[in-house]
Protein backbone atom coordinates (compact mmCIF):
# COMPACT_ATOMS: atom_id res chain seq x y z
CA UNK A 1 0.00 0.00 0.00
CA UNK A 2 1.40 3.25 -0.79
CA UNK A 3 1.24 5.71 2.18
CA UNK A 4 2.65 8.85 0.47
CA UNK A 5 0.39 12.58 0.39
CA UNK A 6 -0.95 13.06 -2.47
CA UNK A 7 0.72 16.12 -4.37
CA UNK A 8 -1.16 19.37 -3.00
CA UNK A 9 1.24 21.59 -4.77
CA UNK A 10 -0.87 24.14 -6.30
CA UNK A 11 0.69 25.33 -9.26
CA UNK A 12 0.55 21.80 -10.14
CA UNK A 13 -3.10 22.05 -10.16
CA UNK A 14 -3.04 25.37 -11.35
CA UNK A 15 -1.08 24.30 -14.88
CA UNK A 16 -3.78 21.04 -15.32
CA UNK A 17 -6.62 24.38 -15.43
CA UNK A 18 -4.72 26.06 -17.83
CA UNK A 19 -3.49 22.62 -20.44
CA UNK A 20 -5.57 19.83 -20.08
CA UNK A 21 -8.71 21.04 -22.89
CA UNK A 22 -10.22 17.20 -23.24
CA UNK A 23 -14.03 16.88 -22.06
CA UNK A 24 -14.85 17.56 -18.48
CA UNK A 25 -11.67 19.42 -17.84
CA UNK A 26 -12.24 23.51 -16.74
CA UNK A 27 -10.32 24.81 -19.55
CA UNK A 28 -12.01 22.05 -21.97
CA UNK A 29 -15.30 23.64 -20.92
CA UNK A 30 -13.76 26.94 -21.16
CA UNK A 31 -12.91 26.47 -24.71
CA UNK A 32 -16.09 24.73 -25.48
CA UNK A 33 -17.96 28.48 -25.07
CA UNK A 34 -15.97 29.59 -28.15
CA UNK A 35 -16.77 28.61 -31.64
CA UNK A 36 -12.85 27.11 -33.31
CA UNK A 37 -12.46 26.68 -36.99
CA UNK A 38 -12.34 23.40 -37.61
CA UNK A 39 -11.19 23.50 -41.11
CA UNK A 40 -10.72 24.98 -44.44
CA UNK A 41 -13.68 25.45 -46.65
CA UNK A 42 -11.41 23.72 -49.39
CA UNK A 43 -10.38 21.00 -47.33
CA UNK A 44 -14.39 20.00 -47.96
CA UNK A 45 -15.43 21.51 -51.09
CA UNK A 46 -19.21 20.18 -52.19
CA UNK A 47 -17.39 17.91 -55.60
CA UNK A 48 -14.49 16.32 -53.56
CA UNK A 49 -14.72 12.68 -53.80
CA UNK A 50 -15.38 11.73 -50.23
CA UNK A 51 -17.26 15.46 -48.61
CA UNK A 52 -15.99 13.77 -45.55
CA UNK A 53 -12.95 14.03 -43.73
CA UNK A 54 -11.73 13.13 -39.68
CA UNK A 55 -11.30 16.40 -37.73
CA UNK A 56 -10.29 16.56 -33.87
CA UNK A 57 -10.80 19.69 -31.65
CA UNK A 58 -10.68 19.44 -28.04
CA UNK A 59 -9.29 16.06 -27.79
CA UNK A 60 -12.70 14.53 -29.43
CA UNK A 61 -12.06 12.47 -32.96
CA UNK A 62 -15.29 13.93 -35.35
CA UNK A 63 -16.33 13.32 -39.13
CA UNK A 64 -17.14 16.53 -40.72
CA UNK A 65 -18.97 16.17 -43.33
CA UNK A 66 -21.08 18.23 -46.32
CA UNK A 67 -24.15 17.41 -47.42
CA UNK A 68 -24.96 17.00 -51.08
CA UNK A 69 -27.89 19.94 -50.58
CA UNK A 70 -24.23 22.24 -49.37
CA UNK A 71 -25.23 21.41 -46.11
CA UNK A 72 -22.56 20.57 -43.04
CA UNK A 73 -22.64 18.24 -40.19
CA UNK A 74 -20.20 17.58 -37.25
CA UNK A 75 -20.44 14.63 -35.20
CA UNK A 76 -18.60 11.61 -33.45
CA UNK A 77 -16.22 9.46 -35.69
CA UNK A 78 -17.11 6.24 -34.16
CA UNK A 79 -19.68 4.04 -34.88
CA UNK A 80 -21.29 2.95 -32.07
CA UNK A 81 -22.07 -0.23 -33.82
CA UNK A 82 -18.31 -2.07 -33.99
CA UNK A 83 -16.32 1.20 -34.11
CA UNK A 84 -15.75 2.15 -37.36
CA UNK A 85 -15.05 5.64 -38.86
CA UNK A 86 -17.61 7.84 -39.70
CA UNK A 87 -14.84 9.79 -41.78
CA UNK A 88 -15.15 7.58 -44.63
CA UNK A 89 -18.84 7.35 -44.49
CA UNK A 90 -21.76 7.48 -47.24
CA UNK A 91 -23.27 11.36 -46.85
CA UNK A 92 -26.40 11.81 -47.58
CA UNK A 93 -28.83 15.17 -47.46
CA UNK A 94 -29.97 14.35 -43.94
CA UNK A 95 -27.30 12.16 -42.51
CA UNK A 96 -24.38 10.09 -42.78
CA UNK A 97 -24.00 6.02 -42.93
CA UNK A 98 -21.67 4.02 -41.58
CA UNK A 99 -19.08 2.69 -44.31
CA UNK A 100 -19.38 -1.00 -42.49
CA UNK A 101 -22.97 -2.11 -42.17
CA UNK A 102 -24.81 0.97 -43.12
CA UNK A 103 -26.27 2.58 -39.98
CA UNK A 104 -27.32 6.23 -40.19
CA UNK A 105 -27.11 9.17 -38.26
CA UNK A 106 -28.82 12.61 -38.62
CA UNK A 107 -27.27 15.72 -38.20
CA UNK A 108 -28.14 15.63 -34.78
CA UNK A 109 -26.51 12.74 -33.72
CA UNK A 110 -29.58 10.11 -33.80
CA UNK A 111 -29.38 6.79 -35.48
CA UNK A 112 -31.94 6.93 -38.00
CA UNK A 113 -31.82 3.18 -39.63
CA UNK A 114 -29.95 0.02 -38.83
CA UNK A 115 -30.56 -2.29 -42.02
CA UNK A 116 -29.36 -5.15 -40.60
CA UNK A 117 -31.49 -5.29 -37.19
CA UNK A 118 -34.52 -7.61 -37.09
CA UNK A 119 -37.69 -6.46 -38.36
CA UNK A 120 -39.23 -3.89 -35.61
CA UNK A 121 -36.13 -3.62 -33.46
CA UNK A 122 -35.71 0.15 -31.81
CA UNK A 123 -32.41 -0.29 -30.66
CA UNK A 124 -32.35 2.45 -32.93
CA UNK A 125 -34.14 4.90 -31.18
CA UNK A 126 -31.98 4.47 -28.11
CA UNK A 127 -28.54 5.41 -29.64
CA UNK A 128 -27.45 8.93 -30.56
CA UNK A 129 -24.08 10.18 -30.89
CA UNK A 130 -22.28 13.45 -30.41
CA UNK A 131 -22.89 15.87 -33.05
CA UNK A 132 -21.98 19.53 -32.76
CA UNK A 133 -22.69 23.07 -34.38
CA UNK A 134 -20.37 23.73 -37.78
CA UNK A 135 -20.78 26.94 -39.69
CA UNK A 136 -19.16 28.45 -42.33
CA UNK A 137 -17.23 31.62 -42.48
CA UNK A 138 -14.23 33.77 -44.00
CA UNK A 139 -13.14 30.31 -46.00
CA UNK A 140 -13.23 28.52 -42.75
CA UNK A 141 -15.88 25.71 -41.17
CA UNK A 142 -16.49 26.76 -37.49
CA UNK A 143 -17.22 24.16 -35.05
CA UNK A 144 -19.10 25.06 -31.44
CA UNK A 145 -18.70 22.42 -28.97
CA UNK A 146 -20.57 23.80 -26.10
CA UNK A 147 -23.85 24.29 -24.21
CA UNK A 148 -26.93 25.37 -26.49
CA UNK A 149 -28.12 28.06 -27.34
CA UNK A 150 -25.13 28.56 -29.00
CA UNK A 151 -23.70 32.36 -28.85
CA UNK A 152 -22.45 34.23 -32.02
CA UNK A 153 -20.64 33.30 -34.51
CA UNK A 154 -17.79 36.40 -33.98
CA UNK A 155 -17.92 38.45 -37.27
CA UNK A 156 -14.43 39.98 -36.99
CA UNK A 157 -13.80 43.19 -39.21
CA UNK A 158 -11.23 41.69 -41.20
CA UNK A 159 -13.46 37.76 -41.46
CA UNK A 160 -16.52 40.17 -42.64
CA UNK A 161 -15.72 42.79 -44.74
CA UNK A 162 -16.36 42.56 -48.81
CA UNK A 163 -13.85 44.72 -49.88
CA UNK A 164 -10.76 41.75 -48.00
CA UNK A 165 -9.36 39.03 -49.16
CA UNK A 166 -8.11 36.60 -47.36
CA UNK A 167 -5.94 33.18 -47.12
CA UNK A 168 -5.00 30.53 -45.08
CA UNK A 169 -1.88 28.98 -43.71
CA UNK A 170 -1.41 25.94 -41.45
CA UNK A 171 0.69 24.56 -39.27
CA UNK A 172 0.46 21.39 -36.69
CA UNK A 173 2.71 21.46 -33.73
CA UNK A 174 2.65 18.59 -31.66
CA UNK A 175 2.83 20.67 -28.09
CA UNK A 176 0.13 22.22 -25.49
CA UNK A 177 -2.15 24.78 -27.04
CA UNK A 178 -0.99 27.53 -24.04
CA UNK A 179 3.12 27.70 -24.91
CA UNK A 180 1.44 28.61 -28.25
CA UNK A 181 -0.79 31.06 -27.63
CA UNK A 182 1.02 33.02 -24.69
CA UNK A 183 4.07 34.00 -27.38
CA UNK A 184 1.74 36.75 -27.79
CA UNK A 185 2.02 38.23 -24.58
CA UNK A 186 5.81 37.74 -24.20
CA UNK A 187 6.69 40.96 -26.78
CA UNK A 188 10.30 41.05 -25.13
CA UNK A 189 10.96 37.81 -27.15
CA UNK A 190 11.50 40.24 -30.51
CA UNK A 191 14.70 41.36 -29.05
CA UNK A 192 16.28 38.50 -28.09
CA UNK A 193 14.60 35.68 -30.53
CA UNK A 194 13.65 37.44 -33.44
CA UNK A 195 16.83 40.06 -33.77
CA UNK A 196 19.81 38.71 -31.36
CA UNK A 197 19.12 34.93 -32.28
CA UNK A 198 18.46 36.16 -35.73
CA UNK A 199 22.18 37.40 -35.62
CA UNK A 200 23.59 34.91 -34.45
CA UNK A 201 21.94 32.78 -37.34
CA UNK A 202 23.14 35.07 -40.02
CA UNK A 203 26.52 35.60 -38.36
CA UNK A 204 27.44 31.50 -38.82
CA UNK A 205 26.23 31.64 -42.40
CA UNK A 206 28.84 34.65 -42.83
CA UNK A 207 26.25 37.26 -43.06
CA UNK A 208 25.78 41.40 -41.69
CA UNK A 209 24.17 41.49 -39.13
CA UNK A 210 20.83 43.26 -38.59
CA UNK A 211 19.98 45.94 -36.23
CA UNK A 212 18.91 45.71 -32.71
CA UNK A 213 16.06 47.47 -30.55
CA UNK A 214 15.00 47.72 -27.27
CA UNK A 215 11.41 48.01 -25.76
CA UNK A 216 10.98 51.01 -23.12
CA UNK A 217 7.47 50.31 -22.20
CA UNK A 218 4.98 47.82 -22.38
CA UNK A 219 1.32 48.07 -20.77
CA UNK A 220 -1.37 45.35 -20.89
CA UNK A 221 -4.96 46.31 -21.24
CA UNK A 222 -8.00 44.27 -20.53
CA UNK A 223 -10.97 44.85 -23.13
CA UNK A 224 -14.55 43.42 -24.10
CA UNK A 225 -12.39 40.57 -25.98
CA UNK A 226 -9.29 40.15 -24.26
CA UNK A 227 -6.03 41.82 -23.71
CA UNK A 228 -4.52 44.52 -25.84
CA UNK A 229 -0.82 44.55 -25.77
CA UNK A 230 1.50 47.95 -26.37
CA UNK A 231 4.82 48.32 -26.91
CA UNK A 232 6.64 51.40 -26.96
CA UNK A 233 10.45 51.21 -28.41
CA UNK A 234 13.32 52.86 -27.84
CA UNK A 235 13.20 56.35 -29.93
CA UNK A 236 10.03 56.20 -30.61
CA UNK A 237 7.24 59.11 -29.90
CA UNK A 238 4.90 58.49 -26.97
CA UNK A 239 2.17 59.43 -29.96
CA UNK A 240 3.71 55.93 -31.70
CA UNK A 241 0.32 53.47 -32.62
CA UNK A 242 1.83 50.78 -31.14
CA UNK A 243 1.78 52.38 -27.74
CA UNK A 244 -1.80 54.74 -28.23
CA UNK A 245 -2.88 51.61 -29.99
CA UNK A 246 -1.48 48.21 -29.61
CA UNK A 247 -3.04 44.45 -30.59
CA UNK A 248 -5.05 42.06 -28.91
CA UNK A 249 -4.88 38.89 -27.75
CA UNK A 250 -8.22 37.69 -28.70
CA UNK A 251 -9.80 35.32 -25.97
CA UNK A 252 -8.77 32.20 -26.17
CA UNK A 253 -5.83 32.20 -27.61
CA UNK A 254 -5.79 34.74 -31.32
CA UNK A 255 -3.63 37.02 -31.85
CA UNK A 256 -4.68 40.14 -34.25
CA UNK A 257 -1.45 41.84 -35.31
CA UNK A 258 -0.42 44.25 -38.00
CA UNK A 259 1.18 43.93 -41.26
CA UNK A 260 1.65 46.35 -44.01
CA UNK A 261 0.05 48.13 -46.90
CA UNK A 262 -3.44 47.74 -44.81
CA UNK A 263 -2.59 43.82 -44.02
CA UNK A 264 -3.59 42.31 -40.85
CA UNK A 265 -3.26 38.72 -39.75
CA UNK A 266 -4.93 36.96 -37.55
CA UNK A 267 -2.95 34.10 -35.75
CA UNK A 268 -5.57 31.60 -34.35
CA UNK A 269 -4.33 28.87 -31.75
CA UNK A 270 -6.74 25.75 -31.91
CA UNK A 271 -6.08 22.85 -29.58
CA UNK A 272 -6.44 19.40 -31.12
CA UNK A 273 -5.69 17.92 -27.74
CA UNK A 274 -3.82 18.41 -24.62
CA UNK A 275 -0.45 17.82 -26.78
CA UNK A 276 -1.25 19.45 -30.47
CA UNK A 277 -2.42 22.19 -31.52
CA UNK A 278 -3.03 24.08 -35.02
CA UNK A 279 -1.94 27.16 -35.50
CA UNK A 280 -4.23 29.22 -38.71
CA UNK A 281 -1.93 31.96 -39.97
CA UNK A 282 -4.85 33.78 -41.17
CA UNK A 283 -3.68 36.64 -43.69
CA UNK A 284 -6.23 39.69 -44.36
CA UNK A 285 -5.71 42.06 -47.20
CA UNK A 286 -7.34 45.02 -48.84
CA UNK A 287 -8.59 43.54 -52.27
CA UNK A 288 -7.27 45.67 -55.08
CA UNK A 289 -10.03 48.42 -56.73
CA UNK A 290 -11.68 46.87 -59.74
CA UNK A 291 -10.54 42.84 -58.38
CA UNK A 292 -13.23 40.70 -58.60
CA UNK A 293 -14.25 39.14 -55.31
CA UNK A 294 -12.43 35.90 -54.40
CA UNK A 295 -13.76 32.42 -55.45
CA UNK A 296 -12.39 30.84 -52.47
CA UNK A 297 -9.79 31.19 -49.91
CA UNK A 298 -6.63 29.27 -50.77
CA UNK A 299 -4.40 27.48 -48.03
CA UNK A 300 -0.96 26.51 -47.66
CA UNK A 301 1.27 24.95 -45.62
CA UNK A 302 3.69 26.68 -42.86
CA UNK A 303 5.88 23.82 -42.01
CA UNK A 304 7.82 24.17 -38.60
CA UNK A 305 10.55 22.03 -40.27
CA UNK A 306 12.54 21.03 -43.37
CA UNK A 307 12.08 17.60 -44.64
CA UNK A 308 14.74 16.26 -42.47
CA UNK A 309 12.66 17.22 -39.67
CA UNK A 310 15.22 19.82 -38.10
CA UNK A 311 13.76 23.31 -37.01
CA UNK A 312 14.64 26.21 -39.55
CA UNK A 313 16.06 28.80 -37.60
CA UNK A 314 16.43 31.10 -40.52
CA UNK A 315 12.36 31.44 -40.58
CA UNK A 316 10.46 33.92 -38.89
CA UNK A 317 7.39 31.55 -38.09
CA UNK A 318 10.22 28.72 -37.95
CA UNK A 319 11.73 30.36 -35.05
CA UNK A 320 8.57 30.90 -32.89
CA UNK A 321 7.41 27.44 -32.89
CA UNK A 322 10.61 26.30 -32.36
CA UNK A 323 10.82 27.72 -29.30
CA UNK A 324 7.18 26.33 -28.57
CA UNK A 325 7.71 23.44 -29.81
CA UNK A 326 11.40 22.59 -27.86
CA UNK A 327 9.23 23.25 -24.30
CA UNK A 328 7.99 19.66 -24.85
CA UNK A 329 4.31 18.47 -25.60
CA UNK A 330 2.86 19.52 -21.90
CA UNK A 331 5.51 22.02 -20.82
CA UNK A 332 5.92 21.93 -16.95
CA UNK A 333 4.78 25.54 -15.94
CA UNK A 334 5.72 24.90 -12.08
CA UNK A 335 9.58 24.82 -13.32
CA UNK A 336 9.79 28.23 -14.78
CA UNK A 337 11.13 30.89 -13.27
CA UNK A 338 8.92 34.17 -14.14
CA UNK A 339 10.25 37.77 -14.08
CA UNK A 340 9.16 41.01 -14.48
CA UNK A 341 9.38 40.74 -17.97
CA UNK A 342 6.92 38.24 -18.30
CA UNK A 343 3.91 40.57 -16.66
CA UNK A 344 2.13 39.82 -20.19
CA UNK A 345 2.28 35.85 -19.53
CA UNK A 346 1.67 36.34 -15.71
CA UNK A 347 -1.56 38.67 -16.62
CA UNK A 348 -2.85 36.04 -19.46
CA UNK A 349 -2.81 32.89 -17.40
CA UNK A 350 -4.05 34.71 -13.88
CA UNK A 351 -7.40 36.32 -16.41
CA UNK A 352 -7.58 33.04 -18.14
CA UNK A 353 -8.02 31.48 -14.83
CA UNK A 354 -10.62 33.49 -13.85
CA UNK A 355 -12.37 33.07 -16.75
CA UNK A 356 -12.76 29.54 -16.22
CA UNK A 357 -13.75 30.30 -12.78
CA UNK A 358 -17.05 32.69 -14.85
CA UNK A 359 -17.37 29.59 -16.57
CA UNK A 360 -17.55 27.40 -13.62
CA UNK A 361 -20.12 29.71 -12.19
CA UNK A 362 -22.61 29.62 -15.28
CA UNK A 363 -21.67 32.81 -17.09
CA UNK A 364 -20.22 33.57 -20.53
CA UNK A 365 -16.70 34.36 -20.83
CA UNK A 366 -15.35 37.71 -21.64
CA UNK A 367 -15.42 37.44 -25.39
CA UNK A 368 -18.50 35.22 -26.00
CA UNK A 369 -21.62 37.64 -28.12
CA UNK A 370 -25.08 37.08 -27.76
CA UNK A 371 -26.49 40.05 -29.00
CA UNK A 372 -26.39 40.32 -33.02
CA UNK A 373 -26.20 44.00 -32.93
CA UNK A 374 -22.54 43.73 -31.37
CA UNK A 375 -21.63 41.31 -34.52
CA UNK A 376 -23.63 43.45 -37.19
CA UNK A 377 -21.63 44.60 -39.72
CA UNK A 378 -18.69 43.28 -37.77
CA UNK A 379 -16.55 43.32 -34.67
CA UNK A 380 -14.10 46.31 -34.63
CA UNK A 381 -10.99 45.11 -32.59
CA UNK A 382 -8.07 47.37 -31.44
CA UNK A 383 -4.74 46.83 -33.78
CA UNK A 384 -2.28 49.65 -35.17
CA UNK A 385 -2.16 50.63 -38.85
CA UNK A 386 1.65 51.23 -38.67
CA UNK A 387 4.30 49.67 -37.02
CA UNK A 388 8.04 51.80 -36.61
CA UNK A 389 10.01 48.84 -36.48
CA UNK A 390 10.58 45.92 -39.02
CA UNK A 391 12.66 42.97 -38.97
CA UNK A 392 15.32 41.98 -41.20
CA UNK A 393 17.48 39.33 -42.48
CA UNK A 394 14.83 36.51 -41.92
CA UNK A 395 12.15 35.08 -44.11
CA UNK A 396 9.01 35.16 -43.08
CA UNK A 397 7.69 31.21 -44.40
CA UNK A 398 9.24 28.95 -46.04
CA UNK A 399 5.89 28.13 -48.20
CA UNK A 400 4.33 30.51 -49.53
CA UNK A 401 4.76 33.28 -52.19
CA UNK A 402 2.39 36.44 -50.96
CA UNK A 403 0.30 37.49 -53.82
CA UNK A 404 2.19 40.09 -55.56
CA UNK A 405 4.36 41.41 -52.57
CA UNK A 406 7.02 39.91 -53.82
CA UNK A 407 8.90 41.75 -50.41
CA UNK A 408 6.53 39.96 -47.81
CA UNK A 409 8.92 37.01 -48.20
CA UNK A 410 11.34 38.64 -46.67
CA UNK A 411 11.07 40.29 -42.46
CA UNK A 412 11.20 43.38 -43.27
CA UNK A 413 7.12 43.32 -44.04
CA UNK A 414 6.97 40.26 -41.37
CA UNK A 415 4.03 40.87 -39.04
CA UNK A 416 4.56 42.64 -35.65
CA UNK A 417 3.78 40.31 -32.59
Amino acid sequence: MNDAPANTDPRRAQNERLTRVGPGTPMGNYMRRFWHPIAASVELKKDADLPVIPVKLLGERLALFRSPDGSLGLVAERCPHRGAALSYGIVEDDGIRCPYHAWKFSKSGQCMEQPSAAPGSALKDRIKIAAYRAREMGGFIWAYMGPLPAPELPRYEYVAREDYEQDIGISRMPCNWLQVAENTMDPVHIEYLHMGYTNYVRQRKGLPAIPLRKHKKLAYELFDYGIVKKRLWEGDAEDSPEWTVGHPQIFPGTALVSYHEGWVQFQIRVPVDDANTVVYWYNCRPRKPGAPKQAEVPMWENPWANAEGRYMPEQLNAQDMMVMISQGDITDHTAENLIESDAGVILYRRTLLREIERVERGEDPTGVIRDPARNTPWVELPVEKEISFAFQGVQASAAYDFPDVEASKSAEHAPAK
